[in-house]
């Protein structure tokens, strides 16, 4: 693996240089519409529905939701705190399914309404620089309105778009901090202000040009977030967010100045589709580390690069989906019809490849045991540091998946709005930042480990220094000496699967100069009850199972008692914390292995008992 993320991450490096020497070549510029579509796509999208069950569930859902909007006043610039980017998403999705409903059917209430809504959005008194996520966006959907509707709408609106676009839009760029940024801002600003200067090219060639040339120097920086391997740092939601608009920036590059400006040769952003496939655990849930949700739903923008690959095993799970009805509401679902137009999707195979691994910022492993079964067994587990974009303090945390059931989970994402209502620090990622003390943020609701009720050093990275894939043993070491740094001298944490798809966790610790408790958490939904002072059982769904440790340390089994939620915090039904807390002496050495599987074991052993002070509740 460290060979690999070697090579790839110089190729991404010799990438960044030809993204940034780029000359475009705007004599290549195509008639409108010259946004994503190219001569023959229009025809290809309309005749798609016919051969391809999967394509007319989402054209009629396009079609469905156009017809919905169609009786609704258009938005209106209404923010909340600081954002207004719930509107700017909200025209998108309008803007864009309306201009689709009309190319495909040619029916011309959908053209009006589009109309209606884009001359409104045009009279607002700006767009909401101040945080400019929400420009970007609205940028995009007007681009995209203007542009698929340009020989439809009259000569008077087009100009009163075409100046909104320009004044609200790309002008509003000349003092945004985007273009310096290396997060989720990158993809989404430089996308939107390419769409408005493409889309309006003729009104001020000169300046569109000079701001497409701003935006693609720009744009390797949002690129490094695929670095080394593909993964992305901010799971599963924000990449058909970030990755959904690096995905439109590009694909307007190929069709409006016919190339791709070299970010289709960026190995890590290609393989990042397939990435994805490998967080929809068998379960149907996803794998939502960082501010994720646990609901999955067909990926739109997955079916660019499985065009552009020639591999339609990237988008078979997508497939799949949509035929489970996980169609989703993406503002973005008409890509989906033309990139999936060029595709033969009658057979897609699923990978072939049951194991990802990736390094970087945030390393991951994820084994699956199949891709076809609900009940196939999955263990995902990552290092990284909580200081990483959305991160949470879960280096050495892992999901683990049997028999149909989430054994081990992730609590995902919580609302920002609310969050920031409430005064919380929720952007400060220093170790003592607000952002902590936040439950499902913080390690007490991660299955990692605590030292003495500490929070985790949040700025040093716990790398993945070992994979295993043998054909009857799978898993990962990670390094958590950095997390741990000044608590204890030594901490490696190898998560892995048996013979028997049993999970064996071993932590490796060795201790600091003073003693230490070390509290092992891991969190489920499962029934939970202390039946031994090493045996925890846990029952889910009609199944049970057992977490059971092996130490020579000082330990007793634990169920911490509900945590106890702050006035804005939601609170996490059916959630019960278990795990054990280690007795650690000074500069002791020591491996606490633990097992979760469907064998109880012939007995349990006897371990001294500690002081715990947890209340005397031991079953949950």
């Amino acid at each position: 693996m460290k060979k690999l993320s070697i090579f790839l991450l110089f190729s991404a490096l010799m990438v960044v240089g030809t993204l940034s020497a780029q000359s475009l070549d705007y004599d290549k510029l195509t008639p409108h519409p010259r946004l994503l579509l190219k001569s023959g796509d229009i025809t290809a999208m309309r005749a798609l529905p016919a051969r391809s069950a999967t394509a007319k569930v989402v054209h009629d859902r396009i079609i469905a939701e156009s017809e919905r909007v169609i009786g609704l006043e258009p938005v209106k610039r209404v923010k909340v705190g600081k954002r207004m980017i719930a509107v700017s998403r909200e025209a998108l999705k309008r803007i864009f399914y309306l201009s689709y409903a009309y190319l495909t059917t040619e029916d011309i209430r959908y053209a009006q309404r589009a109309e209606r809504e884009m001359l409104a959005i045009s009279e607002f008194e700006d767009w909401n620089p101040v945080h400019f996520l929400d420009v970007g966006e609205m940028t995009m959907a007007m681009a995209i309105g203007y542009d698929w509707l340009y020989r439809y709408l009259p000569v008077h609106s087009r100009s009163i778009i075409g100046t909104a676009i320009y004044e609200k839009g790309l002008m509003a760029s000349e003092k945004a901090t985007f273009f310096n940024q290396k997060n989720i801002w990158n993809p989404v600003c430089n996308a939107g202000m390419i769409y408005g200067a493409l889309a309006t090219m003729e009104r001020s060639p000169e300046y569109c040009r000079a701001l497409i040339g701003k935006c693609m120097d720009s744009v390797p920086k949002g690129l490094d977030f695929y670095n080394p391997d593909g993964s992305y740092i901010i799971g599963y939601n924000f990449w058909g967010h970030g990755t959904g608009f690096e995905v439109m920036l590009v694909a307007a590059l190929q069709s409006a100045l016919g190339t791709d400006a070299g970010i289709a040769a960026h190995e890590a952003f290609m393989r990042t589709a397939s990435f994805m496939n490998y967080l929809v655990a068998p379960s149907g849930k996803v794998y939502n580390y960082s501010d994720a949700k646990e609901e999955a739903s067909m990926l739109p923008v997955k079916y660019w690069f499985a065009r552009q690959t020639k591999d339609t095993s990237l988008v078979a799970m997508d497939e799949r989906m949509i035929k489970e009805g996980k169609v989703g509401d993406s503002r973005l679902l008409p890509v989906y019809m033309l990139f999936a137009s060029s595709l033969d999707l009658s057979k897609p195979q699923m990978p072939k490849s049951t194991t990802w691994s990736s390094g970087g910022e945030i390393p991951m492993y994820i084994y699956r045991s199949g891709w076809d079964k609900t009940t196939d067994t999955y263990l995902a587990v990552k290092g990284g540091r909580a200081s990483s974009p959305h991160g949470h303090m879960d280096a050495g945390a892992f999901v683990f998946e049997r028999d149909g059931v989430r054994w081990a989970v992730d609590l995902g994402e919580y609302d920002e709005h609310t969050l920031e209502q409430a005064g919380v620090g929720l952007w400060n990622l220093k170790r003592d930042g607000g952002r902590w003390d936040v439950f499902r943020f913080g390690p007490e609701s991660h299955n990692t480990l605590m030292f003495n009720g500490e929070r985790h050093n949040v700025e040093e990275v716990a790398p993945i220094v070992e994979t295993f894939n043998a054909s009857r043993h799978h898993g990962a070491v990670v390094d958590l000496t950095p997390t741990f740094k000044g608590m204890a001298q030594s901490v490696k944490r190898t998560v892995e699967l048996d013979k028997n798809n049993n999970l064996v966790v071993t932590d490796n610790i060795v201790g600091g100069p003073q003693p230490s408790k070390v509290e092992w958490r891991m969190a489920t939904n499962a029934e939970a009850e202390i039946i031994a002072p090493n045996i925890i059982q846990l029952k889910q769904d009609g199944k049970t199972m057992y977490l059971r440790l092996r130490t020579r340390a000082t330990a007793d089994a634990v169920i911490w008692p509900e945590h106890q939620y702050k006035e804005y915090e939601e609170r996490d039904e059916n959630l019960r914390r278990v795990g054990f807390i280690v007795d650690l002496r000074a500069d002791e050495t020591v491996d606490v292995e633990v097992t979760l599987s469907s064998e109880r074991g012939k007995k349990s052993i006897t371990l001294p008992k500690l002081k715990l002070n947890l209340g005397k509740k031991n079953r949950r």
